[in-house]
């Protein structure tokens, strides 16, 4: 297999109490662990963190991205404070979440600044 293909890239932006990960590329068994250090950060700067996954850039998911996916929304669950939503969801993966019978478990978005205007408190 070509390693390439199976890249996975996350991009984190810190917009007020808010963080971003913008995540691309090839999600799956082999990629998963670096989504989950990306989010186990983002989890240290606060114990409820208020995240943003934006999910439009990626080009391949399996199984192990839905796992990931429902472990970190039960993650938000668990806390008082902390808030998780999805933001550019492809179709493939919307109908994925769907077929599992996840998709109304999961907030979605359909951009960053939709989201994050929603995380963030009005001034």
């Amino acid at each position: 297999m070509d390693r390439h293909k199976q890249a996975l890239w996350v991009r984190v932006t810190h917009r007020g109490h808010c963080s971003v990960l913008e995540v691309g590329g090839h999600l799956d068994f082999v990629t998963a662990p670096t989504l989950t250090g990306h989010v186990n950060e983002a989890w240290e700067l606060s114990p409820g963190p208020r995240l943003v996954l934006e999910l439009s850039q990626l080009t391949f998911y399996d199984s192990t991205a839905l796992g990931i996916l429902a472990n970190t929304r039960q993650r938000i669950q668990d806390t008082a404070t902390g808030r998780l939503l999805f933001a550019g969801v492809p179709d493939g993966l919307r109908l994925l979440l769907r077929r599992t019978g996840l998709l109304p478990r999961f907030e979605l978005r359909d951009n960053v600044e939709q989201a994050v205007a929603e995380l963030l408190p009005s001034e």
